[in-house]
């Protein structure tokens, strides 16, 4: 017995495992596939920009039944080294910081919003507005905490300018302690990456004994730092009464990109592509509406569930949220956009197999042989009435292949070997009605007692 007739005599039990196999993988790769209900998300120090937004993060996390960690670190160059490491698996980097990153360990999943280099410098201290990085040479100046990303871009922007240590005294120290030495003079300017959004930088702007830098050369930046961008903070646009600024001012700013690992969890992603989405997509005072988040100034690849998930949800295309808890909307969401195209790939691949086709050819002519055969097999003992019910199911089998059954020429001698044994019972149920009918002498008389099940429809 070859293999295909060994699946055809054990179908039914080869199917039913089958279902009984697929329902079992299908519920242990749900369970396996549910993301951890907590995770760790680095920020930079409380206060800041970065902070606060992942208190918005943390609202949406929780809404969804999701516990996020915030964790502050001391910048993005800390925070991105957490992240090698596997301390966490997502985190603000501020642009520029992770652009000799591994992709194959950590990906950008999103830019969020521009964050502008704001220089505040005390005017006492100098003979003219700063306009030019090169007016601070001689001066103490802030430029950051160390590991932050404020202290990686200022020196960036000093050495491009030809300043270092013996120039200029850069003095590494938190945001908060710079903005108390420009107050107290022991600090001429400072340096800080941040969205206006930060409580610290609304205060400098609004204190009326600082100054704020506009950068007369800021396209020179942006073309010797290809990440960085050029935006103006408009007259007035943060104190309209009070004229503040008193003049449009021109800065250089980088944006805010969140990072994550190469194995964050897909579920996890897209939560926080909702959260993302939510937060930003209104939009701020250098960010139109829509414009963020995106994946324009990504320093690191962009992977293939990040940028699906963010289109999908910017577009609005995932509606399952409103309709469905959100581990339920995440797992359809997931099957349909990463295994549901491998499927339909597959599909054809699997459809079009030689074994596939034969078993398929094969059954549509041996699945009428099991009634054949328990007909032949109880013909020595039926009744006339049994024999004329059998002839009529013959009939109706034989119909049906006339009129419904079609096979390639490959199968043909299947069909009409079907057909050959058909007319072989026939044959025998005829022989013993006759003989029935010649030794009873009379129909009536016959037996009519019993039954058989009609022919499978």
């Amino acid at each position: 017995m070859d293999v295909l007739q060994r699946i055809e005599k054990h179908g039914k039990w080869i199917i039913l495992t089958g279902v009984v196999l697929l329902v079992v993988l299908v519920i242990s790769t749900i369970v396996a596939s549910l993301p951890p209900r907590r995770f760790t998300l680095l920020t930079g120090r409380e206060g800041g920009a970065y902070y606060e937004a992942a208190r918005e993060y943390q609202q949406i996390a929780q809404e969804n039944g999701f516990e996020l960690e915030i964790r502050p670190t001391a910048g993005s160059v800390e925070t991105l080294r957490l992240l090698k490491q596997g301390e966490a698996q997502i985190g603000f980097v501020q642009g520029g910081i992770a652009l000799n990153a591994d992709p194959l360990l950590l990906s950008s999943m999103a830019s969020l919003f521009y964050e502008p280099v704001w220089v505040f410098y005390n005017p006492d201290r100098f003979d003219a507005p700063l306009t030019r990085l090169t007016q601070i040479e001689g001066k103490v100046f802030a430029i950051g905490e160390a590991d932050s990303g404020a202290s990686h871009l200022a020196r960036e922007m000093l050495a491009a300018n030809g300043m270092n240590s013996e120039t200029t005294e850069a003095v590494e120290v938190a945001s908060e302690e710079a903005a108390r030495g420009l107050r107290e003079g022991y600090i001429d300017a400072a340096l800080f990456v941040s969205a206006p959004t930060s409580a610290l930088i609304r205060e400098l702007l609004l204190d009326p004994n600082l100054e704020l830098m506009s950068f007369e050369r800021a396209a020179a930046y942006t073309a010797l730092l290809p990440y960085l961008t050029v935006v103006t903070l408009p007259q007035g646009a943060i104190d309209l009464r009070q004229n503040i600024p008193s003049r449009d001012t021109q800065l250089i700013s980088t944006v805010a990109n969140l990072v994550v690992s190469n194995d964050f969890h897909p579920d996890l992603l897209r939560l926080m592509t909702i959260a993302v989405v939510d937060t930003h997509e209104g939009g701020g005072l250098f960010e139109k509406r829509f414009e963020f988040p995106n994946i324009d100034h990504a320093d690191l690849p962009i992977g293939a569930e990040e940028r699906a998930y963010l289109e999908r949800i910017r577009s609005g295309e995932s509606t399952l949220d409103n309709y469905l808890p959100f581990w339920a909307a995440a797992l359809i969401d997931r099957y349909l956009l990463f295994v549901l195209p491998v499927a339909l790939v597959l599909l054809p691949i699997v459809s079009r197999s030689p074994m596939l086709i034969t078993l398929y050819n094969k059954r549509k002519v041996t699945r009428w042989y099991s009634t054949v055969r328990s007909i032949d097999r109880s013909v020595s003992a039926m009744d006339v009435a049994e024999i004329d019910r059998a002839l009529q199911d013959l009939e109706l089998i034989e119909q049906r292949l006339r009129e419904h059954v079609t096979v390639s020429e490959n199968f043909m001698a299947d069909y009409y070997n079907l057909r050959g044994h058909i007319d072989l019972v026939r044959s025998r149920l005829t022989q013993r009605r006759d003989s029935l009918l010649a030794t009873a002498g009379s129909p009536m008389l016959a037996k009519t007692d019993g039954a058989l099940p009609l022919a499978a429809k």
